[in-house]
C-alpha cells in the first residue's frame, strides 16, 4: 500500500466549518474580556482554537509526509512565520508608539517590556511565573503557548512517523502526551501550585494541542478503517449534540480560577471539542457542518487572528479611560473588527501570498494537488 492510499482525502482540504467554528471560538473570547456576564466562561474559546490548531497542523504535517517521505521543516516554520509575524509585528509597533506618545515614561518603558517578552514568545512563562506578565498584552499568552509547540511537535511527530512503522502506536504515544500533560496539571493542582501558573505553562495546556493532533492522526491515517465513522454516525451525531451542550454551559458558568477546571474542566472542553470537529470533518452535509458554515461565521473566523491581537489591548485602553461595560463591548468591538479587517486585506493576506514559495517542491503525480 502506498503512503498516500492511507490519506482521506475528504478530511484534508480546506474546511470553511472550521473557520466558521474559529469564528465562534473568538466571539467567545471577545465577549469573555468584555465582561460581558453571560460569557464569564468564553475563556474556553482559546482551548478550542488550541484544539483546531493541533488538528490542522498535525493534519499538514502527515499530509506532506505520507506524499513526499519526508517533511520540510524550513519551510513549515517559514509559512508558520508569514502566517503569524506580520500581524503581531504591527500591534507591538502600534502599541510602543501609543506608549510613547499618550503614557508617562515609567509606564511606556514597561509597555516596551511586554512588547518584547510577547515578540519573544514567553508571555505565558512571565504570567506564569509572574515575571513582568504583560498588562494590555496579557492575551499573548496562548500565541506563546502556541509557538513554543509549533517549535516542540513537528521534531517529535516526524521523528515518531519516521521509527514506528505502526501508525496506531504513534497515535496512542499521541493520546498518551494529551493524558500526561492533563495529569501533570492536575499534580500541581492538587500541590498548590497558583493558578496562574497551571493557566499558563505549556506543560499543563499542552493537552488541547496534543488532543487536536490526535484527532488530526486519527483521520489523517485513518485509524478507524475506511468505513468506520460512517458506522456510527448517528452515535456521533448525539455525542456531538451533547459536547456542543456542555460547552455552552462551560461558557455560560465556567471560572478558569476554579481548581475543578484544573482536575476535570479543560480536558472535558478539549474532549468536547474534539467531538465537534470530529462530526464537523466527517459529516459535510451535517447539521453542524452546516450551521458553522454560514458565510458571516466564516468570515469572522478568517480574520480572528487579527481579532484576537487586537481585542484585548483596545478594549484594555477603552476601560482605561473611565468607559462604562457596554461602551467597551461595542465601541471596542467595532473598532477592533476594523482594524483586524484593514489588517488582513492589506498585510496578512499580501504577506501570505509568499507562502507559495515555501511548498513541498517534489513532485507527486498519484494525487490531484493541495487545493
Amino acid at each position: 500500500m502506498s503512503r498516500t492510499s492511507l490519506i482521506s482525502q475528504s478530511y484534508m482540504h480546506y474546511s470553511p466549518q472550521l473557520d466558521g467554528l474559529r469564528g465562534v471560538a473568538i466571539l467567545f473570547v471577545m465577549l469573555f474580556h468584555a465582561e460581558v456576564p453571560c460569557f464569564v466562561g468564553g475563556f474556553i474559546g482559546v482551548d478550542i482554537f488550541f484544539v483546531l490548531s493541533g488538528f490542522l497542523i498535525t493534519t499538514i504535517l502527515v499530509r506532506e509526509y505520507e506524499r513526499y517521505g519526508s517533511v520540510s521543516l524550513k519551510n513549515f516554520y517559514a509559512r508558520r512565520v508569514l502566517r503569524l509575524a506580520p500581524a503581531l509585528l504591527l500591534l507591538l509597533v502600534t502599541f510602543c508608539l501609543y506608549s510613547l506618545f499618550f503614557l508617562d515614561e515609567a509606564k511606556a518603558k514597561s509597555n516596551y517590556i511586554d512588547a518584547l517578552i510577547s515578540l519573544a514568545y514567553l508571555s505565558n512563562w512571565a504570567r506564569a511565573f509572574s515575571v513582568h506578565p504583560p498588562d494590555f498584552l496579557g492575551h499573548t499568552w496562548s500565541l506563546s503557548i502556541e509557538e513554543q509547540f509549533y517549535i516542540l511537535w513537528p521534531l517529535m511527530l516526524l521523528l515518531m512517523l519516521a521509527l514506528l512503522k505502526n501508525r496506531k502506536t504513534v497515535f496512542a504515544i499521541t493520546v498518551a502526551l494529551a493524558v500526561s500533560s492533563s495529569l501533570f496539571r492536575i499534580y500541581l493542582s492538587f500541590i498548590g501550585a497558583p493558578v496562574e501558573r497551571l493557566y499558563n505553562g505549556l506543560d499543563t495546556r499542552a493537552d488541547a494541542l496534543i488532543a487536536g493532533c490526535a484527532l488530526g492522526l486519527f483521520l489523517s491515517l485513518e485509524l478507524a478503517g475506511k468505513n468506520g465513522i460512517a458506522r456510527f454516525r448517528k452515535q456521533l451525531f448525539i455525542t456531538a449534540l451533547f459536547s456542543c451542550f456542555c460547552l455552552s454551559l462551560f461558557v455560560c458558568n465556567a471560572d478558569w480560577r476554579n481548581q475543578n477546571m484544573y482536575y476535570i474542566g479543560f480536558f472535558a472542553v478539549e474532549i468536547f471539542t474534539a467531538v465537534l470537529i470530529l462530526e464537523i470533518v466527517t459529516n459535510k452535509e451535517g447539521a453542524f457542518a452546516l450551521f458553522f458554515s454560514r458565510k458571516w461565521l466564516v468570515w469572522i473566523g478568517s480574520v480572528s487572528y487579527g481579532l484576537y491581537l487586537w481585542h484585548h489591548p483596545v478594549f484594555c485602553i477603552i476601560k482605561s479611560l473611565g468607559y462604562n461595560r457596554l461602551t467597551i463591548t461595542i465601541a471596542g468591538s467595532l473598532i477592533t473588527f476594523m482594524i483586524a479587517v484593514l489588517s488582513f486585506y492589506f498585510l496578512e493576506r499580501p504577506v501570505l501570498s509568499f507562502k507559495r514559495y515555501f511548498v513541498h517542491k517534489k513532485p507527486d503525480s498519484s494525487i490531484a494537488p493541495e487545493l
